[in-house]
């Protein structure tokens, strides 16, 4: 207040001068009112709050409060003048006024910003200048840049675009590079840390953006491809460390909005499996779609209740939870019945090589009877499709799980020709395909915890490979994938084709191990880098496990769809197969608990042919 107080005095005063070009020496009723000035600004300057302000964090708002507070004090001021007829040139002239007004409105905002500065340096030590280094030059590398530049000061930004015509120019002050340049000015400059924003880009390209940078020794991270940009103030959140899947090089197709509703939209959907990796992503896709009710269930209470908590956060969609096994026939008939399902996305399964080798009667009790529990329910009562989940350890299958996995491609197809002759309604469908990152006891989530403990990572084969694919883009697959079932064109709508999603190129699970090695900023510990952080331990091959995986029994080529991520095939069933007897003697197989018989069973209905250690059969 004395500082505002000797401002408004001095920016009176100096006006006078300024006016009458010379050091004004005012007379007794310009004294006074010169006097009176500050006892009308500063009531005015506390009734609009600066202060109140905390002067480390002043800024517009204290700019616009000064405006105010000023400008009314010269009105007042100025009808003061007028009313004790001091005006004219032995009272006010009416440029004093003016200038005054400017002089105080300038001295009072500066005095705060310059105690700003005063303060923040006082109160900590200069932070050394960063520097920092964005890939792109669009609206949301722009965003990004100023959002982090708001917060630091001292932070410099460059930004990185293969638009010739944008070299030299600078955005919002920062200057923009072609990539030949990168190098040079990451080791002149001192640079550790990267932003890339290539939204529009390929997977392919924003992978090779990624991995030149990373080759540079420098941290990066990642602006998601459909980032939202519209509200700016956020962006900057949604800058993200760099994912193992940024770096497998897809390139996701946007889901087809028809396709997706058709089986979804005002329809009862029940999923199983519910708890699951690929059944929650379906769930949480479901609530999006417009569903009337969404039932889930699953044998897990944990699992349930975290998805369950999961949706009822995300909308306000009318959710069953039904803690149960799908080999509970009545159960699941009476399920579907209560709640008039109409399609049903069945992925429970148990899905882990080893533990189903060990595990093969319940194992194949899980996958292949309770398959046929939910297609018996589902072919006795109202439900319109219903979608399997398969896996591409299911062609020619080395593991008791991918035979009992084939066998519920062959319970569908089963179904499905029954429903043609009877029932042409409805629909049964597989949709077939491989690994999905981080779902529940892959490899994905595996090496990322032995990389927490220290390592070492346990690979089973140096040159297994295996395909991959997101859980998200997975889910989306298969719901598309079943309306081109119900709703397709002749062949698409084939009722028990098997549709295979495109998973791309086989990954080699080495070449994963060291990229998650490097997503962690560390390297591998081996025979040329003994000092290195992780060790990779190759352990062999367990019972069941295959070398490398196919997507299609057949040799002929699958068929393409009207998606380009989906075909698919034409994949019979064995001739002469009966299904009725099938399904009798998995059941007393299974009860007898009769391990040659059920070996017998799996190699003649599936081609089961055992690989791994020499004990495997």
């Amino acid at each position: 207040m004395v500082c505002d107080t000797a401002i408004v005095v001095f920016s009176v005063w100096f006006a006078y001068s300024v006016r009458f070009n010379e050091f004004y020496t005012p007379n007794n009723a310009q004294l006074l009112l010169i006097l009176v000035a500050p006892v009308i600004a500063i009531p005015l300057l506390y009734g609009f709050g600066l202060y109140r302000s905390l002067i480390r964090y002043v800024g517009e708002d204290a700019i616009w409060s000064a405006v105010k507070a000023v400008g009314l004090a010269g009105l007042v001021w100025s009808l003061l003048a007028f009313m004790t007829r001091a005006y004219g040139a032995e009272g006010v002239p009416r440029t004093v006024l003016v200038i005054s007004w400017l002089l105080a409105l300038t001295m009072l905002i500066s005095l705060r910003f310059l105690a700003r500065s005063v303060l923040l340096s006082l109160s900590s030590v200069p932070a050394p200048k960063r520097h920092i280094l964005i890939y792109g030059a669009g609206e949301a590398a722009r965003q990004i840049a100023a959002s982090l530049q708001s917060d630091n000061s001292r932070l410099s930004i460059f930004h990185i675009s293969d638009d010739a015509n944008l070299q030299g120019r600078l955005m919002d002050g920062n200057p923009i590079h072609l990539p030949r340049e990168v190098p040079g000015i990451i080791e002149r400059y001192g640079i550790k840390d990267a932003i890339v924003t290539l939204r529009t880009a390929s997977g392919n390209a924003r992978m090779s953006v990624v991995e030149s940078l990373r080759k540079q020794g420098i941290k990066v991270r990642i602006l998601p491809a459909f980032a939202d940009i519209a509200d700016g103030k956020h962006i900057v959140n949604m800058v993200r460390e760099v994912e193992i899947g940024d770096l497998l090089g897809r390139e996701m197709v946007s889901p087809d909005k028809q396709l997706m509703e058709a089986n979804i939209r005002g329809k009862v959907v029940m999923v199983t499996g519910a708890g699951g990796s690929i059944g929650s992503e379906l769930c949480r896709q479901t609530a999006t779609l417009g569903a009337a009710k969404l039932v889930l269930i699953d044998t897990s209470e944990f699992a349930l209740y975290q998805i369950v908590n999961q949706l009822e956060r995300q909308s306000n969609l009318e959710i069953v939870a039904v803690l149960g096994s799908v080999c509970d026939r009545d159960l699941v008939r009476r399920v579907i019945r209560e709640h008039d399902v109409r399609t049903v996305y069945h992925t429970a399964a148990y899905k882990h090589v080893p533990l189903v080798e060990a595990n093969e009667f319940e194992g194949v009790r899980n996958n292949a009877l309770g398959t046929l529990c939910v297609a018996s329910a589902a072919y006795e009562t109202d439900v319109e499709v219903l979608v399997l989940i398969s896996t591409d350890k299911a062609v020619w299958p080395s593991s008791v799980m991918g035979a009992s996995k084939r066998i519920t491609e062959l319970v569908i197809q089963d179904f499905a020709a029954r429903a043609r002759e009877h029932k042409p309604e409805k629909t049964f469908c597989a949709v077939r395909f491989g690994n999905v990152i981080g779902s529940s006891g892959s490899v994905v989530p595996l090496f990322s915890q032995q990389i927490k403990s220290g390592g070492p990572i346990t690979l089973t084969d140096p040159e297994v490979t295996r395909y991959f694919m997101s859980i998200v883009e997975a889910s989306q697959l298969v719901i598309q994938a079943g309306s081109m079932a119900r709703f397709g064109n002749r062949q698409e709508a084939q009722r028990g084709s098997i549709f295979i999603l495109d998973m791309g190129k086989p990954v080699r699970i080495k070449d994963l191990a060291l990229k998650m090695i490097q997503l962690s900023n560390l390297t591998v510990s081996d025979q040329d880098n003994p000092d290195g952080d992780i060790a990779i331990k190759v352990t062999g091959l367990r019972k069941g496990e295959k070398l490398h995986e196919v997507l299609r029994i057949s040799i002929e080529m699958a068929s393409p769809t009207q998606h380009p991520k989906i075909s698919v095939a034409d994949e019979p069933h064995p001739e002469g197969l009966d299904f009725g007897q099938l399904y009798d003697e998995l059941e007393e197989i299974i009860a007898l608990q009769d391990h040659d018989r059920l070996r017998k069973l799996l190699i003649h209905v599936t081609g089961f042919t055992c690989s791994g250690p020499p004990d495997c059969q």
